[in-house]
């Protein structure tokens, strides 16, 4: 096996690096697959990150994709940010998502959530996905509700979706 995968150790505070590549192998992957990903923690409740891969195949079954979000923690709220794209081996293979979210955290024991993302497809019908969410505990039981609702599932303008769940 002549894969590579290289965790560095922390050269910046804070900063994590991971890095993989893996050799061309004849007419299944005439590139190399190069993927790596960076994350920052440097700052106390700040999550950043961004992450890249080339699949190393050619013609329709090639895949780039990229993705890069943000996650902050400050008192009772952590909000989140993300946005990714995938570009394919055909003009309409591209593929580009976005989600944001924030919880609140009543109290230790009930928490409150909100989040959102589009996924646009070339020549395709926006999905969109909202999703409304409570949880409970008390000492080891928990209860959460939560409301989600899907528009244009699989990029299709006829497949919508709602959605209650309970967990106890």
């Amino acid at each position: 096996n002549n894969n590579f995968f290289y965790s560095a150790p922390e050269m910046i505070e804070g900063l994590g690096v991971n890095l993989s590549y893996t050799p061309s192998g004849g007419s299944t992957r005439p590139d190399g697959s190069v993927s790596f990903a960076l994350a920052y923690t440097g700052v106390e409740g700040l999550t950043i990150g961004y992450a890249t891969d080339d699949n190393g195949l050619s013609g329709t079954s090639k895949l780039e994709t990229e993705t890069m979000y943000a996650k902050y923690a400050f008192g009772s709220f952590t909000v989140g940010v993300q946005s990714s794209e995938a570009d394919g081996g055909n003009s309409n293979d591209d593929d580009e998502f976005s989600a944001h979210g924030i919880t609140y955290q009543v109290n230790d024991d009930l928490t409150l959530s909100y989040g959102s993302n589009v996924r646009e497809i070339v020549g395709g019908t926006d999905q969109e996905a909202t999703a409304i969410g409570a949880s409970y505990t008390m000492g080891s039981l928990g209860i959460s509700l939560s409301f989600n609702q899907i528009d244009n599932i699989n990029n299709s303008s006829s497949n919508d979706r709602e959605a209650y769940q309970l967990g106890l």
